[in-house]
């Protein structure tokens, strides 16, 4: 069922509001991907955020209007909510109102596709619903204050508790069991000596097609957020060296992804540990992209990282003027140190060029 949204982006600091636009504009897209018509996106500029129901109450008169107004099925907020402000929210506008996180959340479940990418799926949904089972069983608690009004609504939600529990540690033990395969296919890359090169990136930055055009392997590239989730690995060749490198694909980055979500990827994310080389693609399409590109570079930092070999692939070169493009590199050298390839992963220009860098510096 198509849901029609209202989308609310949220202005912590006057002076950062093209920011928060652009965060808006990028919660339009994460919405869309999940299959939301966006009936109207309005942007508020807070002050503080109230502990009850994160904006203040003339906000939500206002917000109220404008989804009685579209006849709107769902409210999509561009913040982190805490467990009791999603549920009071829920209950003042009286339809399903989510956070960033259980959108991502969303756009995750229905794009994972090998067994593990959901298993890591319904560990980050388990971590996300645990603390929010408390709002599920609130009325029934405070039906009464008599003798059997508490008691049934308290321990139903520990014997959920226990289970969502139970199922965080099945889970867990599953993707135990399949990181123990990728030890062994990586055991078997380290005997043959081979060098592997992992490519991250800003999600929908051209990652996939990247991979699709240096391997000859992998998926078709979708213009869609978060189209990649599992783990991907192709082998290139240099003849004239007569060695090879393995590439591994990664999910995509994205400003605002919560930690628990981060570890909840650890396996599609491990690529990068234990790679030789990271290929950060950069989309210079994309709106603000010098700060996008530093949010994936705070994120490589969080998972330990950072400070890996790294070339920064410059896409959809196919799209830009010579003189943008030559800009770009520039300014992205000085910010980052390292070198910059110019590459249009679609058409495949300077791909042999993007090649013998990487083959220069791995080998």
């Amino acid at each position: 069922m198509i849901q029609k949204a209202v989308l609310i982006g949220i202005n912590l600091n006057i002076s950062g509001r093209e920011r928060s636009m652009d965060s808006l504009e990028e919660l339009a897209m994460l919405s869309e991907t999940a299959g939301a018509v966006n009936a109207v996106s309005v942007l508020k500029n807070i002050k503080r955020i109230d502990p009850a129901y994160y904006l203040s109450m003339g906000m939500l008169e206002d917000i109220k209007g404008l989804v009685l107004s579209v006849n709107a099925d769902i409210v999509i907020i561009d913040a982190s909510l805490s467990p009791a402000q999603e549920n009071n929210l829920s209950e003042y506008f009286d339809l399903n109102v989510v956070d960033r996180t259980r959108l991502i959340l969303d756009i995750f479940a229905a794009h994972a596709k090998t067994a593990e990418g959901k298993c890591q799926v319904e560990l980050a949904m388990m971590n996300y619903i645990l603390p929010r089972l408390k709002g599920a069983y609130m009325m029934l608690s405070s039906t009464g204050a008599g003798i059997g009004t508490r008691g049934p609504g308290e321990t139903k939600l520990e014997t959920d508790r226990r289970k969502v529990r139970q199922k965080i540690t099945h889970i867990k033990n599953k993707l135990k069991l399949a990181e123990k395969t990728r030890l062994l296919h990586r055991a078997k890359r380290d005997r043959q000596g081979l060098p592997t090169a992992a490519i991250v990136g800003y999600t929908n930055s051209g990652k996939t097609t990247l991979m699709r055009n240096l391997t000859g392997k992998g998926e078709k590239g979708e213009d869609k957020l978060f189209a990649t989730l599992g783990t991907k690995a192709a082998s290139i060749y240099d003849n004239n060296r007569g060695k090879k490198v393995i590439v591994s694909d990664t999910v995509g980055f994205i400003q605002n992804l919560p930690l628990f979500l981060i570890e909840s990827f650890k396996a599609t994310l491990e690529e990068t540990a234990y790679s030789d080389m990271l290929l950060h693609v950069i989309d210079p399409t994309q709106k603000d992209v010098l700060y996008k590109s530093e949010e994936v570079i705070k994120t490589l930092d969080e998972i330990g990282v950072g400070d890996k070999e790294m070339i920064v692939v410059l896409n959809k070169i196919d799209l830009l003027s010579a003189e943008r493009a030559d800009f770009l590199k520039t300014k992205l050298e000085r910010l980052m140190g390292k070198p910059v390839v110019l590459v249009s992963a679609k058409t495949g220009e300077n791909k042999n060029l993007l090649k013998e860098k990487i083959f220069e510096l791995l080998l």
